[in-house]
């Protein structure tokens, strides 16, 4: 990510704290998902996954995505049972981490599920079960949803964003579907 990017997320950050930027940053890759062209995204807050997305050449997948300041993210028992369910229904289990860190962008780890353990997860882990291209074209997306909702997130918090959603999922049919459950 440039510069001005970074300095965004981590001002975010500072002003969120680290539970609420992982909930706004989960919705800006939603957002950044739906403008790659899946046609169905659906973010959560609560239980299960944290992301579907479907709809770009016949691509499904499920997200746990993670943010963190560390050089490891956080997996629970529960985060890889969500996978599995939707592994279970035909969803390419992922692994969405973003450290806040200059130089530093979301990596989509596809790691097999009988890989995954609870526990500590070092980033560099991941790196060898990423996603390159879907990465690149999802990092180019999340760093223009930044620069397009930046502002209107730091006057008007994560309820800004919460309405963006909604907005998109009522334009109609040709638009992607970004449902909050």
């Amino acid at each position: 990510m440039d510069s001005l990017t970074f300095d965004r997320l981590r001002r975010l950050h500072t002003h969120f704290g680290p539970r609420v930027f992982g909930k706004v940053a989960q919705k800006l890759l939603a957002l950044a998902f739906a403008e790659c062209g899946f046609c169905h995204v659906v973010e959560r807050e609560v239980q299960g996954v944290d992301i579907d997305i479907a709809g770009l050449d016949e691509q499904t997948f499920a997200l746990e995505v993670k943010t963190t300041t560390n050089d490891s993210i956080f997996l629970s028992q529960e985060n890889i049972q969500a996978l599995e369910d939707r592994a279970k229904d035909g969803y390419v289990p992922l692994v969405a981490a973003l450290r806040i860190r200059p130089l530093e962008e979301w990596v989509l780890a596809a790691i097999p599920l009988t890989r995954l353990q609870p526990g500590s997860i070092p980033l560099t882990r991941l790196r060898a079960y990423r996603l390159k291209e879907l990465e690149q074209r999802v990092n180019a997306e999340f760093q223009a949803m930044i620069g397009e909702y930046y502002h209107g997130l730091l006057d008007e918090g994560e309820a800004y964003l919460n309405e963006v959603m909604q907005r998109k999922r009522s334009i109609g049919p040709q638009a992607a579907t970004v449902d909050l459950d």
